[in-house]
């Protein structure tokens, strides 16, 4: 993709189970239009938040409907789901399942009414998310990249769980994962997460105009 091929580029934080603040601000202050815009999500749409079925709803709905101008990526909290989801043996899906319940899962077994019902959507919606988006110039992960790694070269723990901003490509980096009190630029890395969930901030960044959208809890 090059820069003529869309007006805006949009990365969105992670959203954990906030579901108003989603909406507020895909229709509301990014007004989004599959016309002229793409989204990047960069994942962790899971946990800690009240309304996580509603959010992979919403978006599962959007990629559905728009499918060249919605990117899923797969977040750390979707890692920890499917984990605990897919385990096999009495011992590991014990320690699967207190991981995942001890970061957040809880809250999403109970938006889904059960751990069955989370299981039936949840595992086929985590196993379609991508671990990356790359254009000409721009690389939209989860976490990070590391020093001298590509999106490529690094592995899918790296992506999803990387806090170093060792990153040093040529290409923008946009993350998400380790919350800022506002959205941040690092040398070549941007991030846009500013923890949805303890702040009642979710943001997004566009990186073609440099323009940054947010919205806050009443």
């Amino acid at each position: 993709m090059n820069r003529e091929a869309v007006r805006r580029l949009i990365g969105i934080g992670d959203i954990h189970g906030c579901y108003e603040l989603l909406l507020d601000l895909v229709e509301r202050n990014i007004v989004f239009d599959p016309e002229e815009d793409r989204l990047v999500f960069l994942g962790d749409y899971l946990d800690r938040g009240a309304n996580s079925k509603e959010v992979v709803e919403y978006v599962s709905g959007l990629k559905k409907h728009y499918p060249g101008q919605i990117i899923l990526l797969k977040g750390n909290h979707e890692d920890l789901a499917l984990k605990a989801l897919q385990c096999t043996g009495d011992k590991d899906c014990k320690n699967a399942k207190l991981h995942w319940f001890l970061n957040g899962g809880q809250a999403t077994v109970k938006s889904f009414r059960g751990l069955d019902k989370a299981s039936q959507t949840l595992i086929p919606f985590i196993c379609s998310l991508e671990l990356y988006h790359e254009t000409e110039e721009y690389i939209f992960v989860h976490a990070g990249i590391p020093y001298g790694k590509g999106p490529d070269t690094s592995s899918s723990d790296e992506i999803l769980w990387d806090r170093s901003n060792s990153y040093n490509g040529r290409k923008t980096l946009i993350v998400g994962h380790s919350p800022k009190s506002e959205i941040e630029r690092l040398r070549n890395i941007i991030c846009v997460d500013t923890g949805a969930f303890m702040t009642g901030k979710l943001s997004a960044y566009d990186v073609l105009n440099e323009k940054a959208y947010q919205t806050t809890a009443p």
